[in-house]
């Protein structure tokens, strides 16, 4: 048990560490690109964490069995690098008890990363979808922002606002129609300030502007009507949020999943699937590659098992397109590559372990 609590320690917090690594750098990228289209105004640039939160179980889904890969190798290699798994071995520790060994702190990984994939992956790409679908659904107005100027109604209204303070009050705001036909009348407004606000009695929203002027005339005339204004409010339309589509197979839950007989839905329900066997698999692969010996380093597999692990989810989305395309049978489907690298990682074992030479050994022995 000491051994047990010894080595489950070292894989977790190796797991962890690599891990949190991995989704930062992740995660960074994904802000980059979000950052982005805020900027660009697609979204409120206030959402821009709640979009990350909602993200992250798909991302850990992958993540997490990498890092845990990562970690037999960084922990197990250190192990071996500093002699400390040949004192083990001399205590009575084997490849299979170690193996072994590694499968308890591999049900705890798997455990996360199927609770992921399973059902908070779904449920995320829910929640995502409908902020995205509530932004899109924004009045125009809600959109202003300091500092830029922006064009709203395919080019036929332009704002300005210079600065916002820290009661979220824009100031020196400018609004202006533009490219206004033939007869029509253009209206340009300047205000010292404007906000947002509700009406308490009928829960309107509106834009309130303060301390302005409102020009209102036609081009080239010199009709022009100015008022002059205290405040001067504007309606902003609330629209409906529509209800999330329930036709994205990726967003369906997981039960609904086993129901539908649709390859698309069975190439979904085998990739959540597949996120709790990558675990089982890549613990057997990761024990037999963690094997070195002081004189070669800690780290030397660590590249190649990197890349082993790549192919294999490559492989694994290959297989999913092929399901979804009806060139592959769902019930060969992922299962077939589960099996061909659990049948390598096998193999590799078998062969460091020296089993098969065991096994000729004996059986020679008992045909003489």
């Amino acid at each position: 048990m000491i051994i047990l609590r010894y080595l489950s320690r070292e894989l977790l917090q190796t797991t962890l560490a690599v891990t949190v690594v991995l989704m930062v750098i992740i995660m960074s990228g994904r802000f980059a690109v979000y950052l982005a289209e805020a900027a660009a105004g697609k979204f409120d640039v206030a959402i821009l964490f709640t979009l990350l939160f909602y993200r992250l179980p798909g991302f850990l889904e992958l993540i997490v069995p990498l890092g845990f890969m990562v970690a037999i190798l960084m922990a197990y290699g250190r192990l071996y690098a500093e002699h400390e798994m040949t004192v083990l071995y001399c205590c009575g520790m084997s490849q299979q008890k170690l193996v072994a060994y590694t499968y308890l702190p591999a049900l705890l990984v798997a455990l996360i990363s199927g609770t992921c994939s399973l059902w908070l992956t779904p449920l995320g790409l829910q929640k995502t979808e409908q902020i995205f679908q509530a932004q899109k659904q924004r009045n125009e107005l809600d959109t202003m922002k300091a500092g830029q100027f922006q064009i709203f109604g395919d080019g036929k209204l332009v704002s300005y606002a210079e600065e916002q303070n820290k009661n979220q009050q824009l100031q020196n705001v400018f609004i202006a129609t533009m490219g206004v036909a033939e007869g029509e009348a253009a209206i340009t407004v300047r205000a010292e300030s404007a906000q947002r606000i509700e009406h308490p009695d009928h829960q309107q929203r509106y834009l309130q502007l303060n301390n302005g002027i409102r020009y209102e005339g036609r081009p080239g005339e010199v009709d022009y009507r100015v008022t002059h204004f205290d405040q001067f409010g504007e309606h902003i339309v609330q629209a409906e949020v529509l209800p999330v589509s329930t036709k994205k197979i990726n967003m369906r839950p997981t039960a609904e999943l086993f129901t539908i007989a649709k390859p698309n839905a069975q190439a979904a329900l085998q990739w959540r699937l597949s996120a709790p066997l990558l675990i089982i698999v890549i613990t057997l692969l990761g024990v037999t590659l963690s094997h070195t010996t002081p004189r070669r380093g800690r780290y030397v597999m660590l590249f190649p098992a990197i890349l082993v692990y790549l192919v294999y989810v490559v492989m694994l989305n290959i297989a999913r397109g092929a399901i979804e395309e009806k060139t592959l049978s769902p019930a060969l489907g992922l299962w077939l590559v589960h099996g061909l690298f659990f049948g390598i990682a096998l193999v590799l074992f078998t062969l460091r372990t020296g089993v098969v030479k065991r096994w000729l050994a004996s059986f020679n022995g008992r045909s003489r």
